[in-house]
């Protein structure tokens, strides 16, 4: 007689598929009037995901081509190496979608984590589906790659690259936002490391709130168009919105940290992420977006400072991955949201000047430091006039590359103009000045 591995029901039955109550609930529930074989059966019921010997009542519900592993409905993923991704792909797509035809009765929305958590009033895309096949997205191959060789006992090639990130099984909905209530106390996501449990469901230990890892140093960035604070956008204050935050530094780092080496099909070996280690600007210190802190001031908008303004009071805070990424894919490159630090931002590319309207949601730029005469994603003031700045403002062309003469600082104009530098030539995970510098210092550049 062969057994299934770990077959169980408990915690399914209180999960987002497994729902069924309040009638009529929002679990799985394939439609009926696609697949007449499953008429009848409950919301929830396992048989909307798995189908006995390929069929039910004798014939194969759509999508046919079984059988398949684990008796699913689908093959649970094709091995594509690049998107553009079909919904054939990965069996999630079948039900996560709105832009094709879902199985899932009735059709519902998952937004990006800037619409939900952020506020942002664009709310396209509206499901997983198609924000995997943004131009920046989580290579579905790589990720179950990775998760093959980091944790072969509970990743084989039969599973589903989704599940990385996520127990189907015991994964819950927390939130009917942008509009509908928020629940930090229940949890969609699981390490891959600790698959068998939910993460972030736990406060504080599994929350941006725990003291014992950051202290009281983790600021929760604005709500779009608010001076309250993400994830819900319910308070302004620090410490209870950070408590409703899961840790996604410990969750993002289970696989992007100081250590592993991680290879992109698209972008090559990943810089690798030090979000633990102070040290200040040793070459051995971390990551100044993490646990490691400015040096002497920071130029810094709200609510990092309460007004914006260069000064020591906005060092030592520490972010959280999700308060720039998304987790599945965006139109901006290297994952940036659509909306960051409660306003919505311009395409950010690969290796061009837009980068800086990321950077100017929370850093102040040329209109921030001279709101009467200063440019919009110009750094002028930061980088040769404002408290600790690091370069000064003489020999322009072994930097800019030999245009014009000096600026007016804040003012965008003045004695001539320079061409600009891009910010992620100098700024990105891992870098310091000597990566960039004519007069090379250890001192970290993010």
């Amino acid at each position: 007689m062969l057994c299934p591995d770990r077959a169980s029901s408990g915690p399914y039955l209180d999960s987002a598929h497994g729902n069924y109550t309040p009638s009529p609930g929002y679990g799985v529930k394939r439609n009926p009037t696609l697949v007449p074989q499953l008429d009848g059966y409950s919301r929830g019921n396992c048989a909307h995901c798995h189908e006995q010997h390929a069929s039910i009542g004798g014939a194969e519900p759509a999508p046919t081509g079984g059988p398949s592993k684990y008796e699913l409905l689908a093959n649970n993923f094709s091995g594509k190496t690049t998107n553009l991704y079909a919904q054939s792909d990965d069996v999630c797509f079948y039900c996560h979608t709105t832009s094709t035809a879902t199985l899932q009765s009735s059709a519902f929305n998952n937004y990006t984590y800037s619409i939900t958590f952020g506020g942002n009033p664009d709310t396209t895309p509206n499901n997983i589906f198609d924000t995997f096949n943004s131009t920046s997205y989580h290579n579905l191959n790589d990720v179950l790659s990775f998760a093959k060789k980091t944790w072969s006992s509970t990743f084989t090639s039969d599973s589903n690259p989704c599940s990385a990130c996520h127990n189907v099984h015991i994964a819950k909905r927390s939130c009917g936002k942008p509009s509908g209530s928020f629940d930090p106390t229940k949890s969609a996501i699981s390490k891959p490391s600790d698959h068998s449990n939910l993460w972030g469901d736990d406060s504080p230990g599994e929350r941006m709130s725990n003291t014992t890892l950051y202290g009281a140093n983790y600021q929760p960035p604005c709500y779009y168009n608010l001076t309250n604070l993400e994830p819900d956008g319910a308070s302004s204050d620090r410490a209870t919105q950070a408590d409703k935050t899961p840790d996604y530094v410990k969750f993002c780092t289970d696989c992007h940290n100081a250590s592993n080496v991680i290879s992109s099909t698209v972008l090559g070996t990943l810089k690798k992420i030090d979000w633990e280690t102070g040290g200040g600007d040793t070459t051995t210190s971390g990551d100044k977006h993490g646990k490691n802190s400015a040096t002497t001031n920071i130029c810094i908008d709200p609510p990092y400072n309460s007004t914006s303004s260069c000064t020591t009071s906005g060092l030592g805070k520490v972010l959280s991955c999700l308060d720039c990424h998304e987790p599945h894919g965006a139109p901006n490159s290297f994952l940036i949201r659509k909306e960051v630090n409660g306003g919505v931002i311009n395409t950010v590319g690969t290796g061009t000047s837009d980068y800086g309207y990321l950077c100017r949601q929370c850093h102040m730029d040329d209109k921030d430091y001279n709101s009467t005469s200063g440019t919009a994603n110009r750094w002028e003031a930061v980088h040769h006039c404002a408290g600790d700045y690091p370069y000064n403002q003489s020999m322009c062309g072994p930097c800019h590359g030999g245009g014009g003469g000096r600026v007016v600082c804040g003012g965008g104009g003045g004695g001539g103009t320079a061409n600009p530098i891009n910010c992620s030539n100098c700024h990105y995970h891992g870098s310091s000045r000597t990566d960039c510098d004519y007069a090379p210092t250890t001192r970290r550049t993010f």
